[in-house]
């Protein structure tokens, strides 16, 4: 007896012989495997042949078509040459396998691990239609931190958040506002008022459209400093006073240029009675705004003194220094290193040692208001002072020819302060010095000014040098008002800035 196995039709058969002691039964398995765009099938079948040659042709599969749901929707498919892998599920409604065109739910279908297998396929031409829908997503995005920084106008929010396949969208609110859809975690609301407070809202959106939990911050943008408040209730003046006439009437408030801080200072001149201030217990008189808004103020007591009137009050620290050391010309420096013009470390003068001391006894604990400042000690060398006969060098040096410093031709000569200052003579201080520059935009002069504001009877030190002729000497506010000159040995009073 012969038994054989042709092969026809698509698919090769697989023989399977088992002897018993009346029949031989041969089991034909067809199979057909899809992977990805593939289908798996098994038929099998069992006949009882007395003897002879089988010839067997296992049943086809048209596997139609494939379609893969758009997005989220259960009605948009779309058709696709693969099975997909994964993120998909297998829509067993409108899956089907159809035998002459009519459906046959005896046929099964099944999907996982991104393979499709098709059970009880015994008819030849059957035809499968297979849709994919998309795994829906309904996970919602989680907000774990919402951080927000401001400066006087703008609330600047990052966002951190999650989920569990990624968050897409980005939804900013401020107060009743309609949310805006930002371009990425950080947004930015601008244009708000100084010192005003706002309610800012975020949530996330994925892919799939749900929506995270709200998240509520209360935020106040940087309240305006006081010299903006000050500067919106004054009027400035246009141009620039005649610095070479002393300021005995209120002349009000101007503007220049600012050196130091950049922008321009707003400064007070002449017998002003609007820039008094109290602070730390204390009283004061505000100097100028600077250019990064922030105010110079000058001690003027315990209690205001009013202009024209002399009191000791007045002065923080009486019959001191500037430093005790005079023959070299570096002793001009608010600190100072033998040997070298300028320094901004070195030994400390004995103005800056009293002035840091009455310091911490008295504003330390206000330190968080007050911002370090930029204090000018010019030290370039300059032209002489034109009152002077004698000879006078044009460069530094230490204890040799004498020289003059830049303030005294710009100041005595060319009657013109100046709020600039080079590099390496600014220093940055909670507290120091009036310079001499500030003293003439405030009204002073060489003349007498017993009516303007900074004059209070006494005489104290500047942080200005005027010139070495075996003296290292600075400017100072003489008790009539005007600017004078010492030696830095000399005992005047401290007051300060």
């Amino acid at each position: 007896m012969k038994f054989e196995t042709l092969k026809t039709g698509k698919f090769a058969t697989k023989k399977q012989i088992i002897i018993g002691s009346t029949a031989v039964v041969v089991v034909l398995v067809a199979t057909l495997t899809f992977f990805h765009s593939f289908a798996k099938y098994q038929v099998t079948q069992n006949l009882k042949l007395a003897e002879g040659t089988v010839n067997y042709k296992a049943p086809d599969l048209n596997m139609v078509a494939v379609y893969q749901g758009v997005g989220n929707s259960d009605t948009d498919y779309t058709a696709v040459e693969t099975v997909p892998t994964s993120g998909y599920t297998l829509n067993n409604t409108r899956s089907y396998c159809a035998v002459g065109g009519t459906k046959n739910a005896t046929i099964g279908i099944a999907y996982a691990g991104g393979k499709v297998t098709i059970s009880n396929l015994v008819r030849k031409g059957t035809k499968c239609y297979l849709y994919f829908d998309t795994i829906k997503d309904t996970t919602k995005p989680t907000i774990s931190n919402v951080t927000t920084s401001v400066t006087k106008t703008e609330i600047n929010v990052t966002v951190s958040a999650s989920d569990n396949v990624g968050v897409t969208e980005y939804w900013y609110q401020l107060d009743s506002n309609a949310a805006v859809k930002g371009t990425g975690n950080t947004y930015k609301f601008t244009g708000l008022a100084a010192g005003s407070t706002h309610t800012v809202k975020v949530y996330v959106k994925d892919a799939a459209g749900n929506q995270s939990d709200t998240t509520i911050n209360r935020v106040q943008t940087t309240a305006p400093y006081g010299s903006e408040t000050i500067l919106g209730n004054i009027t400035v003046n246009s141009g620039s006073p005649n610095f070479a006439n002393a300021a005995t009437t209120d002349e009000g408030v101007y503007k220049v240029s600012d050196g130091m801080y950049g922008g321009y200072s707003y400064y007070w001149r002449g017998a002003v009675t609007n820039n008094y201030v109290k602070f730390g217990g204390f009283c004061w008189r505000i100097i100028r705004i600077n250019g990064d808004g922030s105010m110079r103020l000058i001690y003027d007591g315990a209690t205001c003194h009013a202009n024209g009137t002399s009191t000791t009050d007045s002065l923080a620290i009486t019959s001191q220094a500037y430093n005790p050391n005079y023959d070299r010309s570096e002793y001009v420096g608010y600190t100072y290193t033998t040997g070298s013009q300028r320094t901004l470390s070195g030994i400390p003068s004995n103005a800056k040692t009293q002035l840091e001391s009455w310091y911490n006894s008295n504003l330390a604990s206000y330190a968080e208001r007050i911002v370090n400042g930029k204090y000018c000690n010019d030290r370039n060398v300059g032209a002489k002072y034109s009152g002077w006969s004698e000879t006078w060098a044009t460069t530094w040096s230490t204890t040799g020819t004498q020289f003059a410093y830049a303030g005294a031709d710009r100041l005595l000569n060319k009657h013109q302060p100046t709020l600039s200052c080079s590099k390496g003579d600014v220093y940055t201080l909670k507290i120091g010095l009036v310079t001499a520059d500030e003293a003439m935009y405030a009204g002073g002069k060489v003349a007498n000014n017993t009516s303007y504001y900074l004059y209070n009877g006494q005489n104290y030190w500047t942080m200005s040098p005027i010139n070495w002729s075996g003296f290292a000497s600075m400017f100072y506010v003489y008790n009539e008002g005007h600017l004078g000159v010492s030696g830095v040995q000399g005992i005047l009073g401290l007051r300060p800035v």
